[in-house]
């Protein structure tokens, strides 16, 4: 997520700008007190690694800029015709064309005997994780326009880091300095400023790659957790395209689950009763719904699990020998809602792409039919708005869960307020020194 990933980089580059004293942190000679233990052939050869640690936070600079203004072709143009956005990129591509390459494998996974050489570490895999984000949800087109402006500050505010942290490195044996780095920290400079005109939205925290949801598997869990066991799993098996029956299994499981909620949950009792009469309604209006395709078997299972546990812990709680705790309720919500949003989902998809079908009297006598009593005919056609009008509605206008307002995470401001310090940190003056001033 790039919450994580993104806070993580800054965390580490605002350690790093608050670092000084540089080559006594890499073992070089300091005062009396403090003895020398590295070679400059073994400090050269860290100013490469660092040099490659700082190449992964370039090019994730670079993406993050992309995925705020996707400008692509840059030929022809001059720092006059260029704006902001793309003054920064072209600036960003010198310095790394120039620059001495992505660490390997093992410099990304293995702990640094230095302190400062790890914090450099953990910024390039910051950087190195944080590239995931870019393809899940935090590509342009999916932010808002301010979005984009808070994605192009951070961008900005880390390539200002990485030039103010060039300097300072400049007396490393062999560093290799930024190609044209004070083009890049004025283009970084004037581009944070264009992006912060506006408020930040946050919010583009919660965006970016997400682990993907794993079976709790095992034995059964005791009471409600038990319930959340089940109703995660239908959540991960519902990921495969459920059949017709299935689906109708699914939806009288969840039916239960609501009902006896209810009773369980007494401040959140009507919106349970709501879920249960809105299943309830699907039962019915799917009752004449048949399709093959799919396969729902593991889905259908988990909820019929979910369902006789939900009814265990029910008549436990009201033999007065079990309580029902409000934090896994609240939980067991949260799964309500986003099983109901994937069962919105799978219903429209199986009317959009005729996988379900509607069965259909056929105003006609069925005279190949076995006994002597002849039902009518009956035929199977696609569902549309004319034909399931009831079901599609119901799924449109009552399953699907009402969008929340997304809300930002506690720390996104206070991990860029850090390092908006760092920028502009200072070290202290040394203490004078006690006696008779001269």
């Amino acid at each position: 997520m790039y919450a994580e990933n993104g806070g993580h980089l800054r965390a580490e580059l605002s350690t790093l700008l608050r670092q000084h004293r540089v080559q006594q942190r890499l073992g070089g000679a300091g005062s009396h007190s403090i003895p020398e233990t590295t070679s400059v052939e073994e400090r050269r050869l860290l100013g490469e690694q660092i040099g490659r640690y700082r190449h992964s936070a370039l090019v994730w600079c670079v993406q993050a800029v992309r995925a705020a203004n996707p400008r692509m072709n840059l030929l022809g143009t001059s720092t006059r015709t260029r704006g902001p956005a793309e003054e920064l990129r072209y600036r960003l591509d010198v310095a790394i064309a120039h620059s001495s390459g992505l660490p390997g494998l093992d410099e990304l996974t293995i702990e640094q005997p230095f302190a400062m050489v790890e914090s450099w570490r953990q910024v390039a895999r910051a950087a190195t994780l944080g590239e995931h984000d870019f393809d899940a949800g935090l590509g342009y087109g999916r932010l808002s326009q301010v979005q984009c402006m808070t994605l192009l500050k951070d961008a900005c505010d880390v390539a200002r880091g990485l030039v103010g942290l060039d300097r300072r490195y400049a007396h490393i044996p062999g560093w290799k300095p930024l190609k044209e780095a004070g083009w890049l920290a004025r283009a970084a400079e004037t581009c944070a400023t264009f992006a912060g005109y506006d408020e930040p939205d946050y919010t583009i925290d919660l965006r970016g790659w997400q682990p993907r949801r794993t079976l709790v598997e095992g034995p059964g869990l005791p009471g409600l957790i038990g319930v959340l066991q089940a109703q995660h799993n239908v959540l991960v098996h519902l990921d495969e395209f459920p059949d017709a029956r299935s689906l109708r299994l699914l939806l009288d499981s969840q039916r239960i689950v609501s009902r006896d909620a209810a009773t369980l949950d007494p401040r959140a009792s009507s919106e349970w009763t709501d879920r249960s009469s809105t299943y309830l309604r699907l039962i019915h209006a799917t009752k004449d719904i048949g399709g093959m395709i799919g396969n729902g078997g593991p889905a259908a299972g988990e909820a019929a699990l979910a369902a006789s546990r939900i009814e265990q812990v029910t008549r436990a709680v009201q033999a007065g020998t079990d309580v029902a705790d409000s934090g896994p309720l609240r939980h067991l919500a949260q799964l309500g809602r986003e099983i109901d949003e994937r069962i919105t989902q799978v219903i429209q998809q199986g009317a959009r792409e005729r996988i379900y079908f509607a069965r259909v009297p056929f105003p006609r006598v069925d005279k190949d039919a076995a006994g002597l009593v002849k039902p009518t005919r009956q035929r199977y056609v696609p569902m549309t708005a004319d034909v399931c009008q009831e079901l599609l509605e119901l799924v449109r206008d009552e399953l699907r869960p009402q969008a929340e307002t997304p809300r930002a995470p506690k720390r996104a401001a206070a991990s860029r307020v850090e390092l908006a310090a760092a920028l502009v940190h200072r070290p202290e003056p040394r203490r004078a020194q006690s006696g008779p001033a001269m």
